[in-house]
């Protein structure tokens, strides 16, 4: 019991807003592993702009800079494109 409350406030007092599994990953790790984004949130973040959401408003969603949101969706796009090749 006592770590969620740990995670909640880390959520709430931290300078930079995070999410409350970013918190619990601060908490359990000591650190934010920056690197990675899961597959699942970036999916979303795909849905979010093939409904009409700017890369700003996404970004505020997941707390990330505009320009990552773009970065990730563009290359989760190219990722799940098929190949464009003429059928002879």
């Amino acid at each position: 019991m006592d770590k969620n409350w740990c995670i909640l406030l880390i959520t709430i007092l931290r300078e930079q807003p995070c999410t409350m599994e970013q918190a619990a990953e601060l908490y359990d790790k000591g650190t934010l592993f920056r690197n990675k984004r899961p597959k699942e949130d970036v999916e979303d973040m795909v849905k979010f702009r093939e409904m009409g959401f700017k890369f700003k408003e996404i970004a505020e969603i997941f707390y990330l800079d505009k320009s990552t949101v773009c970065n990730l969706v563009n290359t989760f796009k190219k990722k799940k494109a098929p190949c464009q090749e003429p059928n002879n």
